[in-house]
């Protein structure tokens, strides 16, 4: 795999400001500054100290800006196995020991499980590549799991003509923006 200039900057606390790489690979698209900046702004209070998941890591900017505010721990899924090489790059780079990534297929309830305590996670994010149409599946292996503490948040991206999804009847909306055609949800669970 050739190497690829793609950078994306931590957009707040104690990483502020770094850049970490990620290669080129299909259906990999970093959440850009102002939707991230949103989300976090929303999960502010939720951060400190919390377990967080990335199911489809991607570039792991997700996981990076949650250790940098505050989370005790945060676990980044991705099936790519040239994608995880960097990913442990930058982890090692950044000089993170609480940010573990698992080069694993996020869609198995059983991949879950192996990487997250059961009723450990307080946040998942759930941003798969957009062409892939995965949102419902990895929304009902995300409830099957286990792995959701009392009320854990969840936040989903997804594009706007993807977002049918149907989510647990636990799952609560309580936050939501659309920005050109991608949709950010944050949706509170009372299990």
């Amino acid at each position: 795999m050739k190497k690829s200039n793609n950078t994306v900057r931590i957009i707040a606390g104690s990483l502020r400001g770094r850049r970490i790489g990620f290669p080129d690979h299909a259906g990999l698209r970093p959440s850009g500054d102002r939707l991230r900046e949103t989300l976090f702004s929303w999960l502010h209070d939720a951060l400190p100290d919390s377990h967080c998941l990335d199911m489809f890591a991607g570039s792991g900017v997700l996981g990076f800006e949650s250790i940098s505010r505050g989370a005790a721990q945060a676990v980044l899924l991705e099936q790519s196995q040239a994608v995880c090489r960097v990913l442990k790059e930058n982890c090692e780079l950044l000089a993170i020991d609480n940010l573990h990534i698992g080069c694993a297929d996020a869609l198995r309830p059983a991949t879950l499980q192996r990487y997250c305590e059961p009723q450990s996670i307080d946040i998942v994010f759930i941003d798969p590549p957009f062409d892939g149409r995965i949102h419902q599946v990895a929304i009902d292996t995300l409830h099957e799991s286990g792995v959701l503490a009392v009320s854990a948040t969840v936040a989903v991206e997804s594009a706007k003509r993807d977002n049918d999804f149907v989510v647990p009847a636990a799952w609560h909306l309580s936050r939501e923006k659309l920005a050109g055609e991608v949709v950010l949800q944050l949706y509170s669970i009372d299990e």
